[in-house]
């Protein structure tokens, strides 16, 4: 027998979860997403599923109605607008919310995409093992695999190609990715933020580049590559960002891969390969300079693998740093 005292906690409780249950069931009836998210007329086809997930998404968590609505009404839109079924098993698959992070935000700040994409897959991960008995499914990570730097005679080809372009801006493009990736060891998070006046005449002919961002440094750019890249800085507004000035995000992982995929099918005699930045960048790490050199010029703090023989290396002076970096006249 329950006596009163445990009885009237009992029903306090009961009545405490009825009470929240009705606050987030009227939450998530109520929701509409801004008509920039969700244009009103698509909202209007797709609310009741829209609202189906997230009363199911708040049942098996992580989130609630607050945070999981705009993520789900995003991904349902995008899903109507494939012309995919509107079901839970083919929304809330992996694989599509996976294609949906991929090409779906791609309009997203780098922060908001993130976010996004986080919040959908916990919530998709919850929902398939709640409602349809599917485990998410294991995330395998493979060792990443250096890549290889590029032989002197496909340099003299990506060179040819880089001049070669069409128009004045491809040609400044890919002349520019090319110096800043092979000449100056920038990677792409680095190169992207380079402007007009970061792009510096020094002394004897060297150029030098300015480093910003969370490896801010300057960098001695190699001899062969030098003159290039100052005759292509020239016509750079001092303001101006060297490398797609046109592109509005700086933080995508995208801003050069996106562009570089486009053009060397253009003059028809690259067998499909695509320039790498990546590969640009070990080839300047591959240039025989002293480890201490690289690691201060590159704006790295360890080689990972080589760090344990740093004990070993000797400092050099900046005046020989900026000759090994410049390389040898011709």
């Amino acid at each position: 027998m329950i006596d009163t005292d445990t009885s009237g906690r009992l029903t306090g409780r009961l009545s405490w979860a009825l009470r929240l249950e009705v606050a987030v069931s009227n939450r998530l009836l109520a929701y509409a997403p801004k008509a920039e998210t969700v244009p009103p007329a698509q909202w209007h086809r797709i609310a009741p599923v829209v609202r189906s997930l997230g009363f199911m998404a708040v049942a098996a968590g992580p989130y609630g109605p607050d945070v999981v609505m705009t993520p789900l009404a995003r991904l349902v839109a995008w899903v109507e607008a494939q012309g995919l079924p509107l079901e839970p098993s083919v929304i809330l698959d992996q694989s599509t919310v996976e294609r949906f992070i991929l090409v779906g935000c791609r309009d997203m700040a780098a922060n908001s995409r993130r976010t996004c994409s986080s919040q959908l897959r916990r919530a998709s991960e919850a929902l398939l093992l709640d409602q349809l008995g599917q485990h998410p499914p294991i995330r395998l990570k493979a060792t990443a695999a250096p890549v290889a730097p590029y032989p002197p005679a496909e340099i003299a080809y990506w060179l040819i190609w880089a001049q070669s372009l069409p128009t004045p801006a491809q040609r400044r493009n890919a002349c520019l990715l090319f110096c800043l990736g092979v000449g100056c060891g920038l990677a792409v998070e680095d190169l992207v933020y380079v402007q007009g006046r970061d792009i510096l005449a020094g002394p004897t002919g060297r150029a030098l580049v300015k480093v910003h961002g969370r490896r801010p440094r300057t960098v001695v750019c190699r001899y062969a590559y030098e003159e290039l890249l100052l005759a292509e800085a020239a016509h750079i507004p001092a303001d101006a960002y060297a490398f797609r000035p046109d592109w509005q995000d700086r933080t995508s992982k995208h801003i050069a891969s996106d562009w570089l995929a486009r053009y060397p099918r253009i003059i028809g005699r690259c067998d499909g390969a695509v320039l790498q930045t990546q590969r640009l960048r070990t080839t300047w790490l591959n240039a025989g300079i002293p480890l201490k050199v690289i690691l201060k010029a590159s704006g790295l703090g360890t080689l990972h693998s080589l760090s344990r023989y740093l004990v070993f290396l000797h400092d050099v002076s900046e005046a020989e740093a900026s000759d090994l970096l410049r390389g040898a006249a011709a």
